[in-house]
């Protein structure tokens, strides 16, 4: 019997947003959208009942949990649907559908709380970071170090060995 070996990430297969130009594969790309803002509302949700709200009662839990996931799926579902959209109008592959698209998941943050203020905040903010991943895809900079670590291992000021002195029996490591 052998040991199990397969890493997390051979379990979890992601869904690539950006394989395909805005436009295209509009149904899976809204429904991946839709899905993982809902799982982020639905995390978001138990921390703040778990720290924040604290309901007592078995219908006011499920309702707090709803009260922050359903307007996550719905951002999700907004954002998807309405890059889709645009990039099919535009027939263009650019960062501006990403901030439109933010800025209408963010307009229905504001549609939740029933203020426009909020919701002009929040669209100009999930614009800006929907814009500024997708800048940052089109003009191939990475935006997180990827690094593995035979990269770190090969470069030679990652080495932050601390040598005394020189061992007589051994060769002098490179």
């Amino acid at each position: 019997m052998g040991i199990h070996t397969k890493k997390l990430k051979e379990y979890i297969h992601y869904y690539d947003f950006f394989a395909t130009p805005d436009g295209q594969d509009c149904l899976p790309k809204t429904y991946y959208y839709t899905k993982y803002a809902a799982i982020g509302g639905a995390v978001f949700s138990i921390y703040e009942m778990a720290l924040l709200s604290r309901p007592t009662t078995l219908y006011s839990s499920i309702a707090r949990f709803g009260h922050f996931t359903f307007p996550f799926a719905g951002m999700g579902f907004v954002f998807g649907s309405s890059i889709c959209l645009l990039g099919q109008m535009r027939k263009k592959d650019d960062t501006i559908n990403h901030v439109v698209g933010g800025a209408l998941a963010g307009a229905v943050w504001g549609l939740k709380y029933n203020r426009i203020q909020t919701g002009h905040v929040m669209g100009l903010f999930v614009g800006f970071i929907a814009g500024y991943f997708k800048y940052f895809h089109v003009h191939n900079i990475p935006l997180f170090n990827m690094r593995g670590p035979e990269t770190i291992r090969s470069d030679p000021r990652m080495n932050f060995t601390i040598k005394i002195y020189d061992d007589p029996g051994r060769p002098i490591e490179p």
